[in-house]
């Protein structure tokens, strides 16, 4: 009996001693349960450390109260989870854990830029329609002491949902697995009968999609830079959480797109950037839809900085809406629809062609003032007013306003050049009464002489909630 016990008093120790010092990656058991084990900047040995987390609540956006049973994970820069899943509690609160690279022997973790996802039985997904998800820095998590987590909480960690429409409510859930390598995820997209879902697999290739009209049939495909996949059939039944669904690889995928970029007047000189949307998400009003984790030029985690040719390499078969000037980076492509390079770019890829090599002009874009000229939605009390600063060869402007699903909800067509007294162009909203705590968004184009438009503001500002 001894001889039995003794041993494993020592792999307890060994565990523990691994607990202060070094551990195995690649063993989660070579930290205790309260820790983890991860790399050290400038050094070979990865140690252990207590965790950094994520905490924050998910909540009704229109009513404040607690959502529970809310699923969330964390994407890096590229679009790819980082995490696996955390549920949210009876009051809506989570804690999500991060893994990260550590700076030093105290465990103070090395900052990096995520981006929350989060859905929930009879609320709409986030992000979604206007609404974007705001970069979060893990460099500002702290520690209330040597052995406590290190945690991020803030009004970013907090995640207001929409319901869905009354007529929505109760639709079951479709979840399943996607087949991908170790530290890759994948967009999974859900289309039939003409409704299209969507969700990102966590870092251990699991999926869940909310909320889904039991409609007989559906069809749900993965795209990942680098991979071809086959569509698995979905039957979605009243009343009944279809699991279980696997989408595997159907092999590698080595197409590549290639076109090229021209700022004309007015534009950013430092470039700009190109994403490939799916086809069957794209909102043409909202000019936005789902991006597959890697899909973009330059490589994702790189600023904007395309000024001439370009090329996304790894390219799965299917339909796409290719996008210039998709970021917040000074750009726009140019929306005069009388000349060349100004059209939005529907592109097939089919056993590894692209069916065009796109073509885009850009130009500089309006520059707003507010509400929302930052990258987060501004709260505004009263009627909105709309500020811009002029536009360069610009006689008239059009504005529109649109709720989150993306619908006009007003819009001014013929709006002189008359500036204020901070010389900016400032309209007020004269609309029907926008729904409190609702996010909105407002656009406004430039046009010129002959009546073209000639620029327009950027696609992800101008967002504002009234108070």
């Amino acid at each position: 009996m001894l001889k039995r016990i003794v041993p494993a008093l020592l792999a307890l120790l060994g565990t523990a001693c691994g607990d202060d010092n070094e551990c195995k990656l690649d063993d989660p058991k070579s930290c205790s349960e309260e820790r983890v084990c991860e790399r050290v900047s400038g050094q070979e040995q990865a140690r252990c450390f207590a965790p950094l987390q994520l905490q924050g609540k998910v909540f009704d956006l229109s009513s404040g109260a607690a959502v529970a049973n809310a699923e969330l994970t964390a994407l890096d820069i590229n679009g790819a989870p980082v995490t696996g899943v955390a549920v949210s509690g009876a009051d809506g609160r989570y804690s999500l854990r991060i893994p990260t690279e550590r700076s030093d022997d105290k465990g103070t973790p090395v900052g990096a830029r995520l981006t929350l996802r989060a859905g929930a039985q009879d609320y709409q997904p986030f992000p979604a329609g206007l609404r974007v998800a705001l970069p979060i820095d893990t460099a500002a998590a702290a520690s209330a002491g040597e052995e406590e987590p290190w945690v991020f909480s803030s009004a970013q960690t907090d995640v207001g949902l929409i319901a869905v429409e009354d007529g929505a409510r109760g639709r079951p859930a479709v979840s399943g697995t996607v087949e991908v390598a170790q530290g890759q995820s994948a967009l999974v997209v859900i289309e039939g009968n003409g409704r299209v879902y969507s969700a990102v697999a966590d870092t251990s290739g699991q999926w869940k999609v909310f909320n889904v009209e039991p409609d007989g049939g559906y069809q749900a495909q993965a795209y990942v830079k680098g991979a071809n996949y086959t569509p698995a059939d979905v039957t979605v039944q009243a009343g009944v959480q279809k699991t279980g669904v696997a989408i595997r690889k159907a092999g590698a995928s080595s197409a590549t797109l290639s076109g090229d970029i021209n700022l004309v007047a007015g534009a950013n000189g430092a470039g700009t950037s190109v994403v490939m949307v799916v086809e069957s998400t794209f909102n043409e009003a909202l000019v936005r839809g789902e991006v597959p984790p890697g899909l973009r030029a330059p490589e994702p985690g790189i600023a904007p900085n395309i000024t001439g040719a370009f090329s996304i390499t790894g390219v799965p078969d299917g339909k796409y809406v290719v996008l210039a000037a998709f970021e917040n980076d000074g750009n726009v492509r140019d929306p005069d629809p009388n000349i060349s390079g100004t059209q939005i770019a529907r592109i097939t890829v089919a056993n590894g062609t692209p069916s065009a090599s796109p073509s885009f002009k850009v130009t500089g874009a309006i520059q707003m003032v507010g509400p929302g000229a930052g990258e987060s939605s501004e709260e505004v009390v009263g009627t909105p007013k709309f500020t811009w600063k002029p536009y360069s060869s610009a006689k008239l402007y059009e504005l529109r306003v649109f709720d989150v699903q993306g619908n006009k909800v007003w819009e001014n067509t013929s709006i002189s050049d008359v500036k204020n007294a901070e010389g900016n162009i400032e309209v007020s909203y004269a609309g029907s009464a926008l729904t409190p705590g609702v996010i909105h968004q407002w656009r406004a184009t430039a046009k010129g002489q002959a009546g073209n438009p000639i620029s327009v503001t950027e696609e992800l500002r101008g967002l504002f909630t009234v108070k």
